[in-house]
Protein backbone atom coordinates (compact mmCIF):
# COMPACT_ATOMS: atom_id res chain seq x y z
CA UNK A 1 0.00 0.00 0.00
CA UNK A 2 1.73 3.42 -1.13
CA UNK A 3 2.07 5.81 2.25
CA UNK A 4 1.06 9.48 1.87
CA UNK A 5 3.67 11.80 0.88
CA UNK A 6 4.23 15.10 1.28
CA UNK A 7 6.78 16.60 -1.27
CA UNK A 8 7.42 20.36 -2.28
CA UNK A 9 7.54 20.72 -5.84
CA UNK A 10 11.03 20.08 -7.02
CA UNK A 11 11.66 21.89 -10.20
CA UNK A 12 14.15 20.07 -12.94
CA UNK A 13 18.14 21.31 -12.61
CA UNK A 14 19.33 23.70 -14.64
CA UNK A 15 22.43 22.56 -16.90
CA UNK A 16 24.32 25.02 -14.64
CA UNK A 17 23.41 23.04 -11.45
CA UNK A 18 24.70 19.50 -12.61
CA UNK A 19 27.90 20.86 -13.64
CA UNK A 20 28.56 22.09 -10.58
CA UNK A 21 27.19 19.07 -9.03
CA UNK A 22 29.38 17.19 -10.57
CA UNK A 23 32.25 18.90 -9.74
CA UNK A 24 32.34 17.20 -6.69
CA UNK A 25 32.71 13.77 -8.55
CA UNK A 26 35.43 14.94 -10.27
CA UNK A 27 37.09 16.03 -6.78
CA UNK A 28 36.36 13.13 -5.05
CA UNK A 29 37.32 10.38 -8.09
CA UNK A 30 40.77 11.83 -8.03
CA UNK A 31 41.31 11.86 -4.13
CA UNK A 32 40.21 8.27 -4.02
CA UNK A 33 42.35 7.27 -7.39
CA UNK A 34 45.53 7.98 -5.02
CA UNK A 35 45.29 6.05 -2.25
CA UNK A 36 43.22 3.31 -3.67
CA UNK A 37 44.39 2.77 -6.70
CA UNK A 38 47.98 4.67 -6.65
CA UNK A 39 48.64 2.92 -3.67
CA UNK A 40 49.31 -0.18 -5.26
CA UNK A 41 51.91 1.74 -7.90
CA UNK A 42 54.13 3.66 -4.90
CA UNK A 43 54.68 0.87 -2.31
CA UNK A 44 54.32 -2.22 -4.49
CA UNK A 45 56.02 -0.65 -7.98
CA UNK A 46 55.89 -1.84 -11.69
CA UNK A 47 59.09 -3.25 -12.32
CA UNK A 48 60.26 -3.05 -16.25
CA UNK A 49 63.85 -4.50 -15.04
CA UNK A 50 64.36 -0.85 -12.84
CA UNK A 51 61.75 -0.81 -9.48
CA UNK A 52 59.84 2.85 -10.81
CA UNK A 53 60.18 3.82 -6.88
CA UNK A 54 62.47 2.81 -3.70
CA UNK A 55 60.91 0.79 -1.14
CA UNK A 56 59.65 2.11 2.08
CA UNK A 57 57.75 -1.48 3.19
CA UNK A 58 58.36 -4.62 3.05
CA UNK A 59 56.82 -5.65 -0.27
CA UNK A 60 57.54 -9.69 0.04
CA UNK A 61 54.79 -12.16 0.82
CA UNK A 62 53.13 -12.38 4.13
CA UNK A 63 51.64 -16.29 5.14
CA UNK A 64 53.17 -17.31 1.19
CA UNK A 65 50.02 -15.75 -0.71
CA UNK A 66 49.52 -12.14 0.69
CA UNK A 67 50.80 -8.51 1.11
CA UNK A 68 50.66 -5.82 3.60
CA UNK A 69 49.16 -3.58 0.96
CA UNK A 70 46.70 -6.18 0.08
CA UNK A 71 45.78 -6.94 3.62
CA UNK A 72 45.19 -3.60 4.28
CA UNK A 73 43.63 -2.29 1.30
CA UNK A 74 40.91 -5.04 1.85
CA UNK A 75 40.68 -4.02 5.36
CA UNK A 76 40.47 -0.34 4.48
CA UNK A 77 37.17 -1.46 1.89
CA UNK A 78 35.54 -3.79 4.71
CA UNK A 79 35.69 -0.56 7.54
CA UNK A 80 34.27 1.77 4.37
CA UNK A 81 31.57 -0.88 3.31
CA UNK A 82 30.39 -1.11 6.89
CA UNK A 83 30.22 2.66 7.02
CA UNK A 84 28.54 2.77 4.04
CA UNK A 85 24.88 1.78 5.60
CA UNK A 86 25.73 3.69 8.53
CA UNK A 87 26.18 7.19 7.23
CA UNK A 88 23.49 6.04 4.56
CA UNK A 89 20.77 5.76 7.39
CA UNK A 90 22.34 8.97 9.10
CA UNK A 91 22.19 10.94 6.34
CA UNK A 92 18.36 9.54 5.24
CA UNK A 93 17.17 10.05 9.00
CA UNK A 94 18.73 13.78 10.27
CA UNK A 95 16.88 17.03 9.87
CA UNK A 96 20.00 19.42 9.30
CA UNK A 97 19.02 22.90 8.48
CA UNK A 98 21.66 23.13 5.83
CA UNK A 99 20.70 19.61 4.21
CA UNK A 100 20.39 15.91 4.91
CA UNK A 101 23.04 15.63 2.29
CA UNK A 102 25.42 18.88 2.50
CA UNK A 103 25.85 19.13 5.87
CA UNK A 104 27.62 15.65 6.53
CA UNK A 105 29.40 16.60 3.26
CA UNK A 106 31.00 19.26 4.68
CA UNK A 107 32.06 17.67 7.85
CA UNK A 108 34.20 14.86 5.99
CA UNK A 109 35.47 16.69 2.93
CA UNK A 110 38.53 18.27 4.48
CA UNK A 111 39.92 14.92 6.74
CA UNK A 112 39.37 13.17 3.62
CA UNK A 113 41.67 15.21 1.42
CA UNK A 114 44.22 15.94 4.06
CA UNK A 115 44.27 11.91 5.05
CA UNK A 116 44.48 10.67 1.33
CA UNK A 117 47.35 13.00 0.86
CA UNK A 118 49.34 11.65 3.91
CA UNK A 119 49.25 8.05 2.65
CA UNK A 120 52.25 8.90 0.84
CA UNK A 121 54.55 10.37 3.09
CA UNK A 122 56.04 7.81 4.63
CA UNK A 123 58.02 8.83 7.75
CA UNK A 124 61.82 7.43 6.50
CA UNK A 125 63.51 7.07 3.38
CA UNK A 126 63.65 3.06 3.92
CA UNK A 127 62.02 -0.20 4.74
CA UNK A 128 60.68 0.47 8.22
CA UNK A 129 58.31 -0.66 10.57
CA UNK A 130 57.33 2.31 11.19
CA UNK A 131 56.30 3.71 7.84
CA UNK A 132 53.89 0.59 7.75
CA UNK A 133 52.38 1.99 10.78
CA UNK A 134 52.18 5.15 8.95
CA UNK A 135 50.44 3.95 5.98
CA UNK A 136 47.99 1.18 7.74
CA UNK A 137 47.00 4.07 9.96
CA UNK A 138 46.71 7.11 7.37
CA UNK A 139 44.76 4.28 4.74
CA UNK A 140 42.41 3.21 7.29
CA UNK A 141 41.21 7.02 8.33
CA UNK A 142 40.82 7.88 4.64
CA UNK A 143 38.69 4.72 3.84
CA UNK A 144 36.60 5.62 6.35
CA UNK A 145 36.02 9.46 6.36
CA UNK A 146 35.78 9.14 2.74
CA UNK A 147 32.13 8.06 3.26
CA UNK A 148 31.31 11.05 5.32
CA UNK A 149 31.53 12.73 1.71
CA UNK A 150 30.82 10.13 -1.04
CA UNK A 151 27.81 8.40 0.69
CA UNK A 152 24.99 11.50 0.64
CA UNK A 153 26.62 12.92 -2.06
CA UNK A 154 25.35 10.16 -4.10
CA UNK A 155 21.92 10.07 -2.27
CA UNK A 156 21.88 13.62 -4.10
CA UNK A 157 21.70 11.93 -7.90
CA UNK A 158 17.68 11.62 -7.53
CA UNK A 159 17.93 15.10 -5.86
CA UNK A 160 19.28 16.91 -8.21
CA UNK A 161 17.47 14.83 -11.09
CA UNK A 162 14.00 14.45 -10.65
CA UNK A 163 13.19 12.29 -13.75
CA UNK A 164 14.43 8.74 -14.99
CA UNK A 165 15.55 10.58 -18.22
CA UNK A 166 17.00 13.72 -16.25
CA UNK A 167 18.98 11.13 -13.83
CA UNK A 168 20.28 8.53 -16.57
CA UNK A 169 21.76 12.31 -18.17
CA UNK A 170 23.07 13.41 -14.75
CA UNK A 171 24.58 9.92 -14.39
CA UNK A 172 26.53 10.22 -17.52
CA UNK A 173 27.63 13.44 -16.97
CA UNK A 174 28.66 12.27 -13.76
CA UNK A 175 30.64 9.50 -15.87
CA UNK A 176 32.03 11.95 -17.95
CA UNK A 177 33.36 14.05 -14.79
CA UNK A 178 34.23 10.73 -12.77
CA UNK A 179 36.47 9.88 -15.61
CA UNK A 180 38.06 13.44 -15.81
CA UNK A 181 38.75 12.98 -12.25
CA UNK A 182 41.01 9.78 -13.11
CA UNK A 183 42.27 11.20 -15.75
CA UNK A 184 43.91 13.50 -13.97
CA UNK A 185 45.11 11.67 -11.64
CA UNK A 186 46.78 9.09 -14.73
CA UNK A 187 48.52 12.29 -15.12
CA UNK A 188 51.03 10.88 -12.54
CA UNK A 189 52.83 8.81 -14.86
CA UNK A 190 53.43 11.24 -17.65
CA UNK A 191 54.66 13.91 -14.81
CA UNK A 192 56.80 11.74 -13.35
CA UNK A 193 58.35 11.24 -16.49
CA UNK A 194 58.92 14.63 -17.84
CA UNK A 195 60.36 15.59 -14.41
CA UNK A 196 63.09 13.14 -14.87
CA UNK A 197 66.84 14.93 -13.94
CA UNK A 198 65.21 17.93 -11.89
CA UNK A 199 63.57 15.11 -9.33
CA UNK A 200 63.48 11.84 -7.90
CA UNK A 201 60.61 10.07 -9.10
CA UNK A 202 59.34 9.99 -5.41
CA UNK A 203 59.31 13.94 -5.01
CA UNK A 204 57.54 14.50 -7.97
CA UNK A 205 54.91 11.74 -7.14
CA UNK A 206 55.11 12.82 -2.98
CA UNK A 207 54.37 16.95 -4.99
CA UNK A 208 51.64 15.70 -7.58
CA UNK A 209 49.64 13.97 -4.60
CA UNK A 210 50.27 17.25 -3.05
CA UNK A 211 48.75 19.35 -6.09
CA UNK A 212 45.76 16.82 -6.70
CA UNK A 213 44.58 16.69 -2.78
CA UNK A 214 44.44 21.00 -2.66
CA UNK A 215 42.69 20.91 -5.78
CA UNK A 216 39.96 17.97 -5.06
CA UNK A 217 39.32 19.54 -1.87
CA UNK A 218 38.50 23.01 -3.64
CA UNK A 219 36.30 21.16 -6.69
CA UNK A 220 34.38 19.16 -3.34
CA UNK A 221 33.51 22.37 -1.62
CA UNK A 222 31.54 23.54 -4.53
CA UNK A 223 27.87 21.43 -4.70
CA UNK A 224 28.37 21.97 -1.07
CA UNK A 225 28.63 25.86 -1.30
CA UNK A 226 26.54 26.65 -4.78
CA UNK A 227 24.06 23.13 -5.34
CA UNK A 228 21.04 23.30 -3.37
CA UNK A 229 19.80 20.31 -1.39
CA UNK A 230 16.35 19.45 -1.82
CA UNK A 231 16.83 16.49 0.57
CA UNK A 232 14.07 17.87 3.28
CA UNK A 233 11.61 18.82 0.32
CA UNK A 234 11.01 14.74 -0.26
CA UNK A 235 9.49 13.58 2.87
CA UNK A 236 6.82 11.11 3.74
CA UNK A 237 4.34 10.94 6.50
CA UNK A 238 5.58 7.74 8.22
CA UNK A 239 7.85 7.67 11.44
CA UNK A 240 11.61 7.65 10.55
CA UNK A 241 13.08 3.92 11.52
CA UNK A 242 16.78 3.33 12.71
CA UNK A 243 19.42 2.68 10.71
CA UNK A 244 19.60 -1.39 11.06
CA UNK A 245 15.70 -1.39 10.04
CA UNK A 246 16.58 0.79 7.19
CA UNK A 247 19.20 -1.57 5.84
CA UNK A 248 17.00 -4.46 6.42
CA UNK A 249 14.23 -3.05 4.46
CA UNK A 250 16.47 -2.15 1.46
CA UNK A 251 18.02 -5.69 1.63
CA UNK A 252 13.92 -6.89 1.36
CA UNK A 253 14.02 -5.80 -2.12
CA UNK A 254 14.42 -8.72 -4.31
CA UNK A 255 15.54 -7.00 -7.41
CA UNK A 256 18.02 -4.74 -5.52
CA UNK A 257 19.26 -8.02 -4.02
CA UNK A 258 19.79 -9.88 -7.71
CA UNK A 259 21.47 -6.30 -8.88
CA UNK A 260 23.81 -6.12 -5.48
CA UNK A 261 25.11 -9.40 -5.70
CA UNK A 262 26.40 -8.54 -9.22
CA UNK A 263 27.81 -5.27 -7.72
CA UNK A 264 29.60 -7.87 -5.36
CA UNK A 265 31.20 -9.79 -8.58
CA UNK A 266 32.05 -7.22 -11.34
CA UNK A 267 33.86 -5.01 -9.55
CA UNK A 268 36.85 -7.49 -9.66
CA UNK A 269 37.48 -7.07 -13.54
CA UNK A 270 36.12 -2.96 -13.38
CA UNK A 271 38.84 -2.45 -10.82
CA UNK A 272 41.28 -4.37 -12.43
CA UNK A 273 41.00 -2.38 -15.40
CA UNK A 274 42.66 0.71 -13.80
CA UNK A 275 45.04 -0.55 -11.24
CA UNK A 276 46.50 -3.35 -13.56
CA UNK A 277 47.45 -0.82 -16.16
CA UNK A 278 50.95 0.01 -15.37
CA UNK A 279 51.83 -3.78 -15.00
CA UNK A 280 49.78 -5.32 -18.37
CA UNK A 281 51.86 -2.08 -19.48
CA UNK A 282 55.64 -3.16 -18.25
CA UNK A 283 55.08 -6.60 -18.41
CA UNK A 284 52.90 -7.81 -21.25
CA UNK A 285 54.01 -4.86 -23.64
CA UNK A 286 57.20 -4.26 -22.52
CA UNK A 287 56.68 -0.46 -22.79
CA UNK A 288 57.64 2.41 -20.44
CA UNK A 289 54.84 3.26 -17.39
CA UNK A 290 54.18 6.62 -18.88
CA UNK A 291 52.27 4.54 -21.77
CA UNK A 292 49.99 3.72 -19.08
CA UNK A 293 48.57 7.48 -19.31
CA UNK A 294 48.29 7.24 -22.88
CA UNK A 295 46.08 3.99 -23.00
CA UNK A 296 43.64 4.96 -20.02
CA UNK A 297 42.98 8.18 -21.59
CA UNK A 298 41.96 6.78 -25.27
CA UNK A 299 39.86 4.60 -23.12
CA UNK A 300 38.35 7.12 -21.65
CA UNK A 301 38.03 9.51 -25.14
CA UNK A 302 36.34 6.21 -26.56
CA UNK A 303 34.28 5.41 -23.49
CA UNK A 304 32.61 9.20 -23.75
CA UNK A 305 32.18 9.30 -27.16
CA UNK A 306 29.78 6.12 -27.11
CA UNK A 307 27.63 7.74 -24.40
CA UNK A 308 24.88 8.94 -27.37
CA UNK A 309 25.35 5.49 -28.69
CA UNK A 310 24.45 3.80 -25.04
CA UNK A 311 21.71 6.63 -24.67
CA UNK A 312 20.03 4.85 -27.64
CA UNK A 313 20.46 1.41 -26.80
CA UNK A 314 19.27 1.81 -23.39
CA UNK A 315 16.04 3.51 -24.68
CA UNK A 316 15.61 0.61 -27.64
CA UNK A 317 16.57 -2.53 -25.50
CA UNK A 318 16.40 -1.49 -21.64
CA UNK A 319 19.46 -1.31 -19.21
CA UNK A 320 19.17 -4.85 -18.17
CA UNK A 321 20.21 -6.43 -22.06
CA UNK A 322 23.06 -3.71 -22.34
CA UNK A 323 24.50 -4.12 -19.00
CA UNK A 324 25.00 -7.74 -19.87
CA UNK A 325 26.42 -7.08 -22.98
CA UNK A 326 28.92 -5.01 -21.01
CA UNK A 327 29.83 -8.23 -18.62
CA UNK A 328 30.70 -10.39 -21.72
CA UNK A 329 32.61 -7.22 -23.38
CA UNK A 330 35.02 -7.60 -20.23
CA UNK A 331 35.14 -11.05 -20.02
CA UNK A 332 36.18 -10.92 -24.30
CA UNK A 333 38.45 -8.25 -23.58
CA UNK A 334 40.43 -9.80 -20.76
CA UNK A 335 40.65 -13.11 -22.62
CA UNK A 336 43.02 -10.80 -25.21
CA UNK A 337 44.92 -9.29 -22.42
CA UNK A 338 45.92 -12.78 -21.13
CA UNK A 339 47.37 -13.29 -24.41
CA UNK A 340 49.18 -10.00 -25.12
CA UNK A 341 52.62 -11.12 -26.15
CA UNK A 342 51.99 -15.35 -26.92
CA UNK A 343 51.86 -14.29 -30.63
CA UNK A 344 53.63 -11.99 -33.02
CA UNK A 345 51.75 -8.79 -33.62
CA UNK A 346 53.11 -4.82 -33.52
CA UNK A 347 52.98 -3.30 -30.49
CA UNK A 348 50.71 -0.96 -31.06
CA UNK A 349 48.19 -3.29 -32.73
CA UNK A 350 47.68 -4.69 -29.59
CA UNK A 351 47.62 -1.31 -27.50
CA UNK A 352 44.48 -0.32 -30.05
CA UNK A 353 42.78 -3.63 -29.64
CA UNK A 354 43.00 -3.25 -26.17
CA UNK A 355 41.41 0.13 -25.93
CA UNK A 356 38.37 -0.83 -28.41
CA UNK A 357 37.96 -3.79 -26.67
CA UNK A 358 37.86 -1.71 -23.30
CA UNK A 359 35.92 1.18 -24.74
CA UNK A 360 31.97 -0.19 -24.74
CA UNK A 361 32.14 -2.23 -21.40
CA UNK A 362 33.74 0.62 -19.92
CA UNK A 363 31.50 3.40 -20.79
CA UNK A 364 28.48 1.31 -19.62
CA UNK A 365 29.63 0.22 -16.17
CA UNK A 366 30.55 3.96 -15.94
CA UNK A 367 26.66 4.47 -16.24
CA UNK A 368 23.87 2.18 -15.98
CA UNK A 369 24.62 0.41 -12.47
CA UNK A 370 24.57 4.04 -11.14
CA UNK A 371 21.28 5.28 -12.85
CA UNK A 372 20.24 1.66 -11.94
CA UNK A 373 20.45 2.14 -8.34
CA UNK A 374 18.52 5.87 -8.46
CA UNK A 375 15.78 3.91 -10.29
CA UNK A 376 15.36 1.49 -7.88
CA UNK A 377 15.23 3.86 -5.31
CA UNK A 378 12.50 6.18 -6.73
CA UNK A 379 10.32 3.09 -7.12
CA UNK A 380 10.87 2.55 -3.83
CA UNK A 381 9.74 5.65 -3.08
CA UNK A 382 6.75 5.65 -5.60
CA UNK A 383 5.90 2.46 -3.61
CA UNK A 384 6.23 3.28 0.19
CA UNK A 385 6.41 6.77 0.36
CA UNK A 386 9.60 6.78 2.61
CA UNK A 387 12.44 8.45 0.56
CA UNK A 388 15.58 5.55 1.23
CA UNK A 389 17.73 7.48 -1.32
CA UNK A 390 21.00 7.36 0.95
CA UNK A 391 20.21 3.65 2.04
CA UNK A 392 20.01 2.32 -1.25
CA UNK A 393 23.24 3.72 -2.57
CA UNK A 394 24.74 2.74 0.38
CA UNK A 395 23.94 -0.32 0.00
CA UNK A 396 25.22 -0.79 -3.55
CA UNK A 397 28.65 0.80 -2.29
CA UNK A 398 28.53 -2.00 0.80
CA UNK A 399 28.41 -4.74 -1.78
CA UNK A 400 30.96 -2.42 -4.09
CA UNK A 401 33.33 -2.21 -1.65
CA UNK A 402 33.48 -5.46 -0.43
CA UNK A 403 33.69 -7.14 -3.77
CA UNK A 404 36.88 -4.52 -4.15
CA UNK A 405 38.18 -5.63 -0.91
CA UNK A 406 38.34 -9.37 -2.08
CA UNK A 407 39.61 -7.75 -5.28
CA UNK A 408 42.72 -5.67 -3.33
CA UNK A 409 43.83 -8.49 -1.34
CA UNK A 410 43.64 -11.49 -4.72
CA UNK A 411 45.44 -8.88 -6.54
CA UNK A 412 48.79 -8.26 -5.66
CA UNK A 413 48.60 -11.91 -4.07
CA UNK A 414 48.79 -12.68 -7.64
CA UNK A 415 51.38 -9.96 -8.52
CA UNK A 416 54.33 -12.80 -6.49
CA UNK A 417 53.55 -15.14 -9.46
CA UNK A 418 55.45 -12.54 -11.50
CA UNK A 419 55.06 -9.03 -12.50
CA UNK A 420 58.09 -8.71 -14.78
CA UNK A 421 58.29 -9.03 -18.45
CA UNK A 422 60.81 -12.23 -17.88
CA UNK A 423 57.93 -13.86 -15.66
CA UNK A 424 54.37 -12.42 -16.25
CA UNK A 425 52.53 -15.81 -14.95
CA UNK A 426 51.00 -13.42 -11.75
CA UNK A 427 49.62 -10.28 -14.66
CA UNK A 428 48.29 -13.44 -17.25
CA UNK A 429 46.33 -14.85 -13.99
CA UNK A 430 44.87 -11.51 -13.11
CA UNK A 431 43.19 -11.63 -16.66
CA UNK A 432 41.85 -15.02 -16.29
CA UNK A 433 40.13 -14.27 -12.58
CA UNK A 434 38.49 -11.29 -14.65
CA UNK A 435 36.70 -13.51 -17.45
CA UNK A 436 35.52 -15.62 -14.69
CA UNK A 437 33.96 -12.77 -12.46
CA UNK A 438 32.85 -11.32 -15.70
CA UNK A 439 31.02 -14.07 -17.19
CA UNK A 440 29.89 -14.83 -13.51
CA UNK A 441 28.33 -11.31 -13.19
CA UNK A 442 26.48 -11.84 -16.52
CA UNK A 443 24.59 -15.32 -15.53
CA UNK A 444 23.89 -13.83 -11.90
CA UNK A 445 22.12 -10.37 -13.72
CA UNK A 446 19.94 -12.67 -15.64
CA UNK A 447 17.29 -13.05 -12.55
CA UNK A 448 17.13 -9.08 -12.46
CA UNK A 449 13.72 -7.73 -13.85
CA UNK A 450 13.49 -4.53 -16.07
CA UNK A 451 12.02 -1.77 -13.80
CA UNK A 452 9.21 0.06 -15.69
CA UNK A 453 9.30 3.43 -16.81
CA UNK A 454 9.41 5.92 -13.88
CA UNK A 455 8.07 9.35 -13.93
Amino acid sequence: MQSNITTETIQPSSFKTKLLFCCGQIGWSLTIFGFAELIYMFYLPPDNGVPLFKSYIYQGSILQIFTIIGILTAVGYIISAFMEPIVAAWSDRNNFKFGKRKTIMAIGVLPFAISAALVFFPITEYVSTINAIWVIVTTLIAFSVKCLYTTPYNAMINEVGTTEKDRLHLVMLLSVTYGIGIGLGNLIHIIIKVSEGVLTHERAFQYTILAYSTLAFILMMIPILFVEDNSNKKQSNQKPVGAFEMMHTVWQNKNFRTFAFTELVYWFPSKIFTVAIPYFVTALMQLDNYYTSIILYACGIGSFATYPIIDKLVAKYGKKKILQSAFLGLAISSLFTATIGLYNLPTGLFIAIYILLNTYPTAVLGILPMSLTSDIAEEDFQKTGVSKNASYYGFKTFMMKIGVAITSLIFPSLLLLGKTPENPLGVRMISIACIITSLLAFFIFRKFKEIEKLA
